[in-house]
């Protein structure tokens, strides 16, 4: 049977501030980024989303982000390598140690926002990241858009890159996902498709409606989208239905 991680961006509440659905959405996903308070988040929120991963069986990574809340860390800082390379430490160590309290053995990391395409990019931050990482614990997964600098670099370093497909956000004809400013409601069986075609033949379709390769073996749903639980629940259903199994990276890879 084919297996796909499906994650998707949660931990992104923050005081009074509730955003998206978490509980409810780990009943259908295998694998959870959780906000590291940078970008998004709080330690409380971060703690108790940990525990409902715990409770449900679903993976934890860090999903890391520039120190920009009124942003959503969407917005580009123009950070030093240093500073990249102590942020990204330091975000990881903090939801490790959480992590470590209830015997979660953390699975991943991935950047969030702009800083997705910053380290997945940009010649200056892509090796500062990666040796974070490494330097960290190597054993942690890289979820990186495939064919990309970032990614090949750290196949070279010996990291383990795992390719990721958008499947709630479009791709133009180049590949390059299209970035939401809010983020908006979109047609559950469309997204399902989607990860099917991920799953079983390794594409997805652009705005134009042409087939791209995406050699990903994890799919992501926007936490923040207003129906991601309704998302969530028909790509299980209908990846099921189309013989793919959900399944955290450790069962995969």
């Amino acid at each position: 049977m084919r297996k796909i991680d499906v994650n998707v961006d949660m931990g992104e509440s923050f005081g009074r501030y509730t955003l998206g659905n978490d509980e409810e959405l780990m009943k259908y996903i295998s694998s959870a980024n959780v906000a590291t308070c940078f970008h998004a988040g709080d330690p409380l929120v971060m703690e108790q989303t940990i525990k409902w991963a715990k409770q449900y069986d679903v993976a934890v990574g860090a999903h890391i982000g520039l120190p920009d809340k009124q942003g959503f860390g969407r917005r580009q800082m123009d950070l030093t390598a240093e500073e990249l390379r102590a942020d990204t430490l330091f975000q990881i160590a903090a939801i490790d140690g959480v992590a470590k309290t209830y015997s979660i053995k953390l699975q991943h990391v991935k950047p969030h926002g702009i800083l997705y395409r910053m380290v997945s990019e940009y010649e200056q931050y892509i090796d500062p990241f990666l040796q974070a990482i490494k330097d960290y614990n190597p054993e942690l997964f890289i979820m990186l858009p495939p064919n990309t600098p970032a990614f090949e670099r750290g196949k070279e370093m010996g990291l383990r890159m795992v390719g990721e497909a958008l499947i709630d956000l479009s791709y133009d004809e180049d590949g390059n996902w299209v970035i939401e400013r809010t983020k908006k409601a979109r047609s559950p069986q469309d997204v399902a498709e989607r990860a099917v075609s991920v799953a079983t033949q390794k594409k997805i379709a652009t705005v134009k409606g042409d087939l791209i390769d995406i050699d990903a073996c994890t799919v992501c749903i926007h936490g923040d989208a207003p129906n991601a639980v309704e998302e969530a629940a028909v790509v299980k259903k209908v990846l099921e239905e189309n013989g793919v199994e959900i399944a955290n990276l450790f069962k995969i890879l």
